[in-house]
C-alpha cells in the first residue's frame, strides 16, 4: 500500500500547485453580482471578458444568488479563478437533457463546462436542474476537460451523470456531490479528497457512484477517492466498468451500509477482468 500513499501525496502536491500560485498572484478581479453591484451581471460575460490566451491569473467573484444560465470556458482562457461566496448561495443552474427537444446530447446537455487548463473553482454549486427521479437520462452538471483543474468547496448536483471527469488532471477537495446513475463519471486522472458523494432518490434501484473509461492498461487515467464519505437514502454501487480497463480506488473512506455488498459491476470490462 506504501506506493499508493506515495501516488496519492505527489500527485495531489501537483494538482494543488496552481491553486497556491493563483492565491498568491492574481493580476486582476472581475465581480459578478446578479444586482447590479459589479462589473458583470452574468457569469459567461465576466469569462468572455477574459482575453483570449490569458496567461495570468484572473480572479472572477460571484457574489451570492442562482445564476440561471450555461456557462463555457473555452480552451482559450486559461488561468481563471471562479471563486462564489459560498456553495450555500451561490449557483449556476440550467436544465437540458440529453434527447431534449432542443436536440443536446450528454456533453451539450451540461450546464458547465470548461475546456480550459489552469482552471479553478472554489465555493460555488453547479446543478443541471432536470428532475429525473421518474425518468433517468443524462443531465450533466459540470463537464471537465482541462488540464490542471482544481475545484475547492464546490458542489455538484444532478442524477444521471452529474459529474462528467472526462480527461485531465483534476483535484477535488471538499466538495458535495449529488446523484444516482453514474454520476461521476469520465476518462481523467483525479484525485477527490474530503469529498461528500450521496445518492438521491429515484426510480432507478440500485445506482451507480462512478463509471471510470480507463481503456487501456497503459491509460494513466483513474479516479482515486481519499478520505471521503459515501451516504445518502438509496443503496448504490461503488461503480460500474465503462470501458475495458476502469480503475477506481477508494482509500480510507466511510461507506455507509447503502453499498451493494458486491461493491461493482463488469458492465463493459466482461471478458476483461
Amino acid at each position: 500500500m506504501w506506493w499508493l500513499v506515495l501516488f496519492l501525496s505527489v500527485f495531489s502536491i501537483a494538482l494543488r500547485a496552481p491553486v497556491a500560485i493563483a492565491a498568491a498572484s492574481i493580476a486582476r478581479t472581475i465581480v459578478v453580482d446578479l444586482k447590479g453591484g459589479g462589473d458583470f451581471k452574468s457569469i459567461q460575460q465576466a469569462i468572455d471578458s477574459v482575453p483570449d490566451n490569458n496567461n495570468k491569473w484572473t480572479k472572477i467573484h460571484v457574489a451570492a444568488g442562482v445564476y440561471r444560465e450555461k456557462v463555457n470556458v473555452k480552451s482559450t482562457k486559461s488561468y481563471i479563478l471562479l471563486e462564489g461566496d459560498a456553495a450555500q448561495t451561490t449557483s449556476i443552474e440550467w436544465g437540458d437533457y440529453n434527447g431534449d427537444s432542443s436536440g443536446h446530447d450528454t456533453e451539450t446537455s451540461a450546464t458547465f463546462t470548461s475546456y480550459a487548463s489552469n482552471f479553478v473553482a472554489k465555493r460555488i454549486t453547479f446543478k443541471n436542474t432536470y428532475n429525473g427521479f421518474a425518468n433517468l437520462t443524462p443531465a450533466v452538471a459540470a463537464w471537465i476537460l482541462g488540464d490542471k483543474s482544481a475545484f475547492y468547496d464546490c458542489s455538484f448536483i444532478g442524477f444521471q451523470d452529474t459529474l462528467a471527469d472526462m480527461l485531465g488532471r483534476h483535484y477535488f477537495k471538499g466538495c458535495y456531490i449529488e446523484g444516482v446513475v453514474d454520476f461521476i463519471f469520465g476518462y481523467g486522472q483525479s484525485i477527490y479528497e474530503r469529498c461528500k458523494i450521496s445518492t438521491v432518490k429515484s426510480l432507478q434501484k440500485p445506482g451507480y457512484v462512478t463509471a471510470q473509461g480507463r481503456n487501456s492498461a497503459s491509460d494513466n487515467g483513474g479516479f482515486v477517492f481519499k478520505s471521503c464519505t459515501i451516504s445518502g437514502p438509496q443503496a448504490t454501487y461503488l461503480g460500474r466498468a465503462w470501458r475495458h480497463s476502469s480503475r477506481v480506488i477508494f482509500y480510507q473512506t466511510f461507506m455507509s451500509d447503502i453499498i451493494v455488498p458486491a461493491g461493482w459491476r463488469i458492465w463493459n470490462a466482461q471478458g476483461y477482468e
